[in-house]
């Protein structure tokens, strides 16, 4: 949601986008040399102020609050989801927007850097890290950096390390996520995938996740998880 005291000015833009019309009868339009190169033909409307941006709106929505978190950052904080980083990439570039476009290049980067593209984790890694005051936790067969994001967690630093350490916490995630859009946050923590074996070895909860749970969540980080091919490894013994 955008605040009012961003959306105010917007609002504001409406006597120029309504200008010669209704209340805003007295508002001047724009000469022919002011007008938009792509602006409707002259005639085929009534001179109004004219812009034209390949954003779609929901996409424009996401800018407005980005530039308010940048005017008022102890009052609105921004996340950048990486599901959405093409399109708001592509909105700063059409924007002039060169700190968001910055922040998209980061956040792809980031993510490039940080996955584990070639090779799978091994779930003794995955428990020596946690005895090393990391904090990696396994949902469905991801494996999750959560390390610097543990104090923000709405329920608190301690749940987490107490009930879903070194197991596969989906009916966990399940059972304290009921909105989908803790969905949104998973890609940021995303660091690769584990050994199929070694998920298939994991200590069994008494309680499973749903079939629809999973089929919504498979749905949603397919677009993103990392399809592992290992490398074989070169020294290959042959007996003849």
């Amino acid at each position: 949601p955008v605040r009012s005291v961003l959306l105010a000015p917007c609002i504001k833009l409406t006597k120029y986008v309504q200008a010669g019309r209704g209340k805003y009868i007295e508002i001047p339009t724009l000469t022919k040399e002011e007008r938009s190169p792509d602006a409707p033909k002259e005639g085929e409307d009534d001179g109004r102020p004219h812009c034209k941006i390949n954003i779609d709106c929901c996409t424009f929505d996401r800018v407005l609050v980005y530039i308010m978190s940048i005017l008022y950052p102890l009052e609105c904080k921004f996340a950048l989801d990486l599901s959405e980083v093409n399109n708001l990439s592509h909105a700063a570039d059409e924007l002039g927007l060169q700190s968001l476009s910055d922040l998209c290049a980061s956040q792809l980067s980031s993510f490039i850097s940080r996955v584990r593209k070639e090779k799978y984790i091994r779930f003794s890694e995955v428990k020596k890290r946690n005895e090393s005051n990391e904090l990696l936790i396994i949902l469905d067969g991801m494996v999750l950096d959560i390390t610097r994001w543990i104090d923000e967690h709405p329920g608190g630093p301690s749940i987490i390390p107490s009930q879903a350490l070194n197991i596969d916490c989906t009916c966990f995630f399940e059972m304290y996520h009921v909105s989908r859009q803790s969905f949104l946050y998973l890609k940021s923590f995303y660091i690769g995938e584990l050994l199929p074996a070694d998920l298939s070895n994991l200590p069994k909860n008494d309680i499973i996740a749903s079939e629809g749970f999973l089929h919504s969540l498979r749905t949603y980080t397919d677009q993103w998880r990392v399809k592992v091919q290992e490398k074989v490894d070169e020294n290959i013994h042959k007996s003849l």
